[in-house]
C-alpha cells in the first residue's frame, strides 16, 4: 500500500507542504507563488473600495479580482513545490 500511495502526486504535495511547514521556509521555486498570493490577499484596492463604502458591484469587482490573483497563487506555489519534490536533491531519503 506505501508503494502504491508513493506514486501519488498528492503524496509528493502533501510532503513538500509538510516540510516548508516543519523547516518554515519556502523552497526557491515556490516563493513567487507566495508572494503573488499574498498581493492578491491584501489588494489595496479591494481595501480601500471595502473601507470607504464602494457600491456593491465595485466591491464585488474588486473581490474577483482579488481571488482570481490568489488563485494564481496558489497554483504557481503548488507547482513550485511539486518542482521542489521532483527534484533529486531534495527529496527525503526516509520518505
Amino acid at each position: 500500500m506505501k508503494r502504491l500511495l508513493n506514486l501519488c502526486p498528492y503524496t509528493h504535495l502533501w510532503r513538500a507542504g509538510k516540510r516548508a511547514v516543519v523547516e518554515r521556509k519556502l523552497p526557491d521555486s515556490a516563493r513567487p507563488g507566495a508572494f503573488v498570493t499574498l498581493l492578491g490577499l491584501f489588494c489595496p484596492f479591494f481595501w480601500l473600495a471595502l473601507f470607504t463604502g464602494a457600491s456593491r458591484s465595485e466591491l464585488t469587482f474588486h473581490a474577483i479580482h482579488s481571488g482570481v490573483v490568489m488563485l494564481i497563487g496558489v497554483i504557481l506555489l503548488v507547482i513550485g513545490l511539486a518542482k521542489d519534490q521532483s527534484d533529486p536533491e531534495n527529496r527525503d531519503p526516509w520518505a
